[in-house]
């Protein structure tokens, strides 16, 4: 329980971050998901732990980026509808991929595992790249989540993903506003 606490602490300090879209977020959520991981294998949910290993690659790819081009370069930006298409196969692409591997280990909920799993790599890259539309994504990715934890009697991380759901709806909000500002300034 203490791991989940101290998981749920730093899961806050990760989503607070990049609704502000502060770079810390990436360092603050890679310490989040190694604490996730562990508690994600020893309730024998493979895919959300898999996926926190994805995370963990995609956050040091989101570090990158976010370090590498300052708020001047990189701006919310939104996705083109082919993309948006493209992001949504995508998703569903990776999602039926993990729900094979997942029923041949015999995860626990893997076709909710799996839907979570395709979706949320697809919402960690748009975020990388400041695509408001990932936080569309995260929204039914957390309140999938949230079941999936309290079936798994893993109540902190319920709470979390109910955070990262009301967060994701905050940031999306806040990252209109900032797209509403950014073509304010260009005309």
């Amino acid at each position: 329980m203490f791991i989940e606490i101290l998981g749920l602490l730093f899961g806050i300090a990760y989503i607070l971050c990049m609704v502000k879209e502060k770079r810390a977020a990436w360092p603050l959520g890679l310490l989040a998901v190694s604490l996730y991981a562990f508690s994600c294998f020893q309730s024998q949910l493979y895919g959300e732990f898999s996926l926190q290993i994805a995370y963990a690659i995609l956050a040091f790819y989101g570090w990158y980026i976010w370090r590498k081009n300052t708020h001047r370069h990189l701006k919310v930006s939104k996705l083109s509808n082919f993309q948006y298409i493209i992001s949504i196969f995508s998703g569903i692409a990776m999602s039926l991929f993990a729900f094979y591997i997942l029923q041949a280990l015999d995860g626990s909920l893997p076709l909710l595992d799996a839907i979570t799993n395709g979706f949320a790599i697809i919402a960690t890259v748009l975020a990388a790249r400041k695509k408001i539309e990932n936080w569309i994504f995260w929204i039914p990715i957390n309140a999938i989540t949230i079941y999936m934890m309290l079936v798994k009697g893993m109540p902190f991380y319920a709470i979390l993903y109910f955070g990262y759901m009301l967060f994701a709806i905050l940031g999306y909000f806040q990252w209109k506003k900032s797209l509403l500002i950014k073509s304010m300034t260009t005309n």
